[in-house]
């Protein structure tokens, strides 16, 4: 009653709000009972409202419809949806935890809209909601890319963990690991269970065994995925050695616990995706060596193929190699006699205006006989 009291003064935003509370509980009767994996983490209202609030409650309430409907249509965790009318855009996103079953997704999304309207009811532009089985947010701006903002927190535990020291360092690798898998797999999203080694034999040589679940939204990045997995990584550092803690920012979650939270048979073997980044250096390293060696022998190739096919060159003989860069070449008289045959009448072919016109014979052979 607060928050409509504020809008009293306002018949017709007032009734708008009143219909709004009336749609919403006549489509889920008793919202106030909290789903499965029900507990309430982080509501926070943007601190911006919008200006034009009967185009932002139709297109805010049509978003909320229509990913309601893709979760229960499609059996799908994931949803999206943008509406705009009258240029006032709303845009919508819903992730629940890939473990649970659809029937309590849809429980989890009627508890966090409830919440969620709480923020939009003010007029808050933007709100987001998180419970451990889902998240849910709008915008006024487009917003599905983004991986963490400075709103990322986290929730611990009120209990230690016994065998504090080897729960802190098995509990460490189980989210570096996690860390690792998680921007690899397809679905962005994996459970583990880990076995704390027992150094204490007062235990009856039974061990802790660590429950852990990570996962992003699946419209960031793979890099923006491992960037959020990093901060909330470094979030549930503080929680340790508490035994149980969640971490949580507008691209991912990440939750562990010494109790089972999630169905055994949903649990995943990640080791082949820790492998993975390795292998893949490896294999992109004995990519680039290959792709350099096979260019080299390429051009050495060309190179070779190139000088076989250039024409050789063919010997001449003695006139080229006599006159090769040596100008014209002056002959004696004596030369000249020799080559036509003491100038005889044989050898004479005609009379010109400077005299007698004679063949000669090897005329280069005799100058350099000489």
């Amino acid at each position: 009653m607060v928050l409509l009291g504020h809008h009293l003064n306002n018949p017709l935003l007032f009734f708008i709000i009143l219909c709004s509370c009336f749609w919403n509980r006549s489509l889920y009767g008793a919202v106030s009972v909290e789903p499965s994996q029900g507990l309430l983490l982080d509501r926070g209202c943007s601190q911006y409202n919008n200006s034009n609030l009967g185009s932002f409650f139709e297109n805010l309430n049509a978003s909320l419809g229509e990913m309601r409907t893709q979760v229960r249509n499609q059996s799908t965790h994931f949803a999206t949806a943008m509406k705009n009318k009258e240029n006032n855009p709303v845009y919508a996103l819903f992730l629940c935890r890939d473990y649970l079953p659809v029937a309590d997704c849809l429980d989890c999304f009627a508890a966090a809209e409830v919440q969620i309207r709480n923020c939009s009811y003010g007029g808050a532009s933007g709100a987001r909601v998180t419970y451990d089985g889902c998240f849910l947010r709008y915008e006024s701006n487009e917003f599905k890319e983004q991986n963490t903002d400075a709103g990322n927190r986290m929730k611990c535990g009120n209990h230690s963990a016994r065998e504090a020291t080897a729960f802190d360092s098995a509990m460490d690798q189980v989210l570096m690991n996690l860390q690792i898998a998680i921007p690899r797999i397809a679905n962005f999203s994996a459970a583990t269970e880990t076995k704390v080694p027992n150094n204490n034999n007062n235990n009856n040589g039974t061990s802790s065994i660590i429950y852990a679940f990570a996962q992003c939204i699946l419209t960031i990045t793979p890099q923006g995925c491992l960037d959020c997995l990093k901060i909330g990584h470094q979030n549930l550092e503080t929680c340790l050695p508490n035994s149980e803690g969640r971490a949580f920012d507008t691209g991912c979650f990440i939750r562990y616990s010494n109790i089972s939270f999630f169905p055994h048979n949903y649990t995943m073997d990640i080791t082949p995706y820790l492998k993975q980044g390795g292998s893949s250096k490896m294999a992109i390293i004995g990519g680039v060596s290959g792709g350099a060696a096979l260019v080299l022998i390429l051009l050495a190739l060309f190179g070779w193929l190139r000088k076989s096919k250039r024409p050789k060159r063919v010997p001449r003989g003695d006139i080229l190699g006599a006159t090769e860069l040596k100008g014209p070449v002056n002959y004696g008289y004596k030369d000249l006699k020799s080559a036509t045959n003491n100038f005889s009448e044989e050898n004479k072919i005609g009379e010109g205006g400077f005299g007698d016109v004679y063949k000669v014979i090897n005329l280069i052979k005799i100058h350099f006989q000489v």
